[in-house]
């Protein structure tokens, strides 16, 4: 019994290291609120813009998901931002590799 408990000890100590990143957050880390939230949003658009919308639920899933990122204005925020770090060339980067996240 102790043996059973160890081991799963030990496999749960060894899977606190390994846990999944997620790629966006690393791609953010460090950067203005403003910028890693319309990175994000970037991100999204761009991924649901691509998909398909095989049938009705599916198409209404995609609406949803596009208003709830505000894909609609996106290049205007995007924009603004833009000129708000203009300067800023590591935050104009993370908003160029979000379109490829």
């Amino acid at each position: 019994m102790l043996r059973s408990l160890l081991s799963i000890y030990f496999v749960f100590l060894a899977s606190i290291g390994h846990a999944e990143t997620n790629p966006l957050t690393d791609l953010t880390r460090g950067q203005p609120k403003d910028v890693a939230a319309i990175a994000e949003r970037i991100a999204m658009c761009t991924h649901f813009a691509g998909e398909e919308p095989y049938d009705a639920a599916r198409q209404k899933e995609i609406a949803f998901s596009m208003k709830k990122y505000g894909c609609d204005r996106l290049d205007t925020d995007e924009a603004v931002l833009r000129k708000r770090y203009k300067d800023n060339h590591s935050a104009l980067a993370v908003l160029q590799k979000a379109y490829n996240w």
